[in-house]
């Protein structure tokens, strides 16, 4: 026995020998505050990383579907971390699942080895974890339902006896008892006594039984004593969020602090939501309880959901650190491997190379975490845009960190540093008065010293499917594709020639003229000097080897067009019809082949580029009249053709084309009516009202009109025993019909909407929603009959919104009013910048309101 553990802690040990002493050393305490502090300094302890679920469940299989060493995925993701110089971890097992008996007797498998593995990997990289072993949910899901054999306790008892089922505690105290006094095989470390391991939350998510205090206490009290009966110093946490009220048991309970969560833009859409989110980050009024007041608070899981936009992490962080967080995980990361598919967690989607701008915003997040101070609240909306050096912004996809050491962008941004000659850190997704750069990925440079910096590049990340739909190890949604792009330099240190050095030994040494060169993906050393000597340079920089690059996996997807075009254009203005072309070779030629709906012939525009892999065609206002055109766009390479969206290896103007897919537009006047909901075509794009946590979809059905045969929405207020919401609302966003009339829309003068009530007397709320939160609100009633009822704008009073998709966990932070300076006197709806259309129902006496919509317009007469 003794042998086999030398043996196995050989490979582990020579590396650790090669690196500086383990930085995940250091010991923490809770002072009288309830503040968290590094023992050795004094100052706050503050911690920004992701939960990293390898060892475990849909991840452990999802790994496997792809590679058969998960060991290599954990040292690529944890080199990805110290990148991002991400500091914290959690560590999240299913082992009431996969690693225990029914008695909570610890089993030894690859899923305990995993975590032995991450474990030590983490800590090599100076990341802190944050332990949780007892998941509660099913290992099982989504793709192995059908397996009954787990033989962990939570597949004897429900959820909801975990707490109060004197078996099911003993099985939990047993099982955390012996995961702690587990030894590492790969550290030689007992779990209870890892250094790295600073935070432990004994379950994740449990059924609360706030009503029972005296229950509650003793439950999270047998937890916490299990981790202080193995002589662990980790400060202990239990969940608050799943139930808020359980906030008087944790305050007097043994307990050291709270764990909560957060997903502002709810969970599971089914498809990546459009509009502006950032009105639904500006508090956690949950988190100022006076009862919890003087407890540690870490935040287990956080993400914006559907979302791989720019700008929500920093804004997110904004505001936990305003109630004092010390420690998020992000929930979940992609193994690098298996993030060209999002196939970990169809709702959550971040991973260094594959979503690069919304990675980029997680790295501006974590220096967020370190630079803003605890418990001071930031404001809100639209006035907690820029906070310290920090600045949001959704009209442009952006956040940035501008500060006298570091220059961080996630998105192209104008904003340039006031005294770049004292930077030592720069990176980005896009361009900045300090990088211009023509690809798509992410870019990282580091300054070594005077005049000699590190750059490291990344593939482009280029989109060929929505990455929120259902996902599959045969559907790649995200390529990384490695080309050479221009990037330009403009750092004071280096001045505008420099040498460019790739880290490979032997290869060529180019010269950047006027700070300008060409790049690859890779690692490079620049030299303001000449050539860099490598035996002058440090083995490393922060937790990276000097040389060390994890490059993603090959992929073998046929080239694919994603257009980008309104669905509308209005008559006298140029139709303007773009598209990405993702291969991994610049195609010879792109064509446009355009033609009415009634004509049987194509017009040919060529397509010229535009930047990175899109390209533009520009077709003449009127050149083919008022009515729905349809188009398909041609790639050429040599004398091969491929014509999309169906990808056939023929041109349109070909006497055999025989495509029968094209994608479609129209052509209209200007005073059409913008159709900003049809029952037909926007149903599966609605977010509604939540009721509980437990039930995410909304309550609706779709139906065929009797009148006229075309399908309509019904809506109705949700009953369930009796009870119901005080209000319903099902919401859409409408902003890229909005935009595609331009300044056109601003002449619109109603609403117009085609209904009928399923009662004698229903009334259906219409709210108009601007991006800011501005909302304006009419109410229309409606019998049986179905009618046509127009809406003067001038009737829209100011109101208040819906924020959904509706955060969880919890219900608050429902209803959206206007921000400072809107909805009051004298105040006008701003159609250009109107974003949503909500539909709401509220009780009316004894009757259940229900109505069925078939459309709703915005009318010009």
């Amino acid at each position: 026995m003794r042998l086999a553990l030398l043996l196995a802690l050989l490979p582990i040990t020579t590396v650790l020998a090669q690196r500086p002493a383990p930085t995940a050393a250091r010991t923490v305490y809770v002072d009288t505050t309830g503040t968290i502090r590094w023992r050795d300094n004094g100052k706050e302890v503050v911690l920004f990383g992701a939960n990293y679920t390898l060892p475990s469940a849909s991840d452990y299989r999802a790994a496997g579907y792809l590679t058969n060493d998960r060991k290599k995925l954990i040292d690529d993701d944890m080199a990805h971390f110290a990148r991002m110089r991400w500091d914290g971890l959690r560590v999240g097992i299913w082992g009431d699942w996969e690693n225990t008996d029914h008695a909570g007797n610890l089993i030894a498998n690859d899923h305990l080895d995993l975590v032995d593995y991450l474990i030590a990997r983490a800590r090599e990289r100076g990341i802190y974890i944050l332990l949780t072993p007892i998941t509660t949910y099913e290992s099982t899901w989504p793709d192995a339902t059908q397996d009954t054999t787990p033989p962990g306790f939570s597949n004897f008892f429900k959820k909801s006896e975990l707490g109060t089922n004197p078996a099911a505690i003993a099985a939990q105290v047993n099982y955390i008892q012996q995961l702690l006094r587990h030894v590492n095989p790969y550290t030689g470390v007992a779990l209870k006594d890892e250094p790295s391991i600073l935070f432990v939350e004994m379950i994740n998510e449990p059924t609360h039984h706030s009503a029972d205090v005296a229950g509650s206490v003793a439950y999270i009290n047998a937890l916490a004593d299990a981790v202080r009966s193995t002589g662990s110093k980790a400060i202990t946490f239990h969940n608050v969020s799943q139930d808020f009220a359980i906030a008087d048991a944790i305050s007097k309970s043994t307990v050291q602090g709270l764990s909560f969560g957060w997903y502002p833009t709810g969970l599971n859409s089914g498809h990546e939501l459009r509009g502006n989110y950032l009105r639904t980050a500006d508090s956690y009024d949950k988190m100022s309880d006076p009862r919890i007041a003087r407890l540690p608070r870490i935040v287990y899981e956080f993400d914006s959901p559907d979302l791989r936009t720019g700008y929500m992490y920093p804004a997110m962080i904004r505001t936990m650190r305003s109630v004092g967080t010390q420690f998020v995980a992000m929930f979940a990361y992609d193994m690098l491997a298996t993030a060209s598919r999002n196939l970990g967690w169809q709702t959550h989607y971040l991973n260094l190379v594959y979503t690069p701008r919304k990675a980029m915003s997680a790295v501006i997040a974590a220096e967020a975490m370190r630079r803003l101070p605890s418990h001071r609240p930031l404001g809100v909306y639209p006035a907690n845009t820029r906070f310290g050096d920090f600045r949001v912004s959704y009209e442009e996809n952006l956040s940035e960190l501008v500060s006298s050491d570091a220059f961080l962008n996630a998105g192209t941004t104008r904003t340039a540093p006031s005294r770049p000659e004292r930077l030592t850190r720069v990176a980005g997704y896009g361009s900045s008065p300090v990088v211009t750069y023509g690809g798509e990925g992410v870019y990282f440079l580091d300054r070594i010293r005077a005049g000699v910096w590190r750059l490291e590049v990344y593939p482009d990340a280029v989109p060929v499917r929505d990455p929120f739909e259902l996902q599959s190890p045969d559907k790649i949604v995200t390529r990384a594709i490695s080309r050479v792009w221009p990037m330009r330099i403009a750092l004071p240190d280096l001045g505008g020639t420099f040498t460019v050095q790739a880290v490979a030994p032997g290869a060529p040494v180019r010269q950047a003229v006027g700070g300008s060169f060409s790049i690859a993906p890779g690692v490079y050393f620049l030299g303001r000097s000449g050539p860099v000597d490598r035996k002058t340079l440090p083995a490393f920089v922060g937790a990276l080897r000097m040389d060390e690059y994890h490059a993603p996996p090959g992929d073998t997807l046929p080239p694919a067009v994603v257009p980008s075009a309104a669905a509308e254009f209005v008559s006298g203005t140029t139709i303007e019809i773009g598209a990405r072309v993702v291969d991994t070779t610049p195609p010879d030629s792109v064509v446009l082949s355009l033609r009415r709906a009634d004509r049987g012939y194509f017009r040919r525009y060529p397509m010229q580029p535009s930047g990175g892999y899109d390209y533009r065609a520009s077709v003449p206002a009127d050149s083919i009249g008022v009515g729905p055109f349809k188009y398909a766009i041609t790639v050429v390479r040599g004398r091969s053709a491929t014509t999309f969206p169906e990808g056939l290896h023929k041109r349109p103007w070909e006497w055999n084309y025989s495509g029968r897919e094209f994608w479609q537009g129209a052509v209209v006047a200007s005073a059409t009516p913008v159709r900003l909901f049809t029952a037909r075509d926007d149903v599966g794009r609605l977010a509604f009202s939540r009721i509980g946590d437990g039930w995410r979809e909304g309550v609706f059905r779709v139906l065929t009109s009797p009148a006229n045969g075309e399908p309509v929405f019904h809506l109705e207020l949700p009953r369930f025993n009796g009870r119901g919401p005080d209000d319903y609302t099902a919401s859409l966003v409408v902003s890229d019909r909005i935009a595609a009339r331009g300044d056109a829309v601003r002449q619109a003068q109603s609403v117009r909407v085609r209904l009928r009530g399923v009662g004698s007397a229903d009334t259906v709320h219409l709210t108009l929603v601007e991006h800011d939160g501005t909302s304006w609100s009419a109410a229309v009633h409606a019998d049986s009959s179905w009618v046509e009822r127009s809406i003067p704008l001038a009737e829209f009073r100011p109101g208040r919104s819906v924020m959904l998709p509706e955060a969880f966990p919890g219900e608050w932070h429902y209803w959206v009013g206007a921000p400072a300076g809107r909805g009051g006197a004298g105040d006008t709806i701003r159609l250009p910048e109107l974003e949503r259309l909500q539909l709401s129902l509220r009780p009316s006496g004894a009757t259940i309101p229900k109505v069925e919509v078939e459309w709703v317009s915005l009318a010009f007469e």
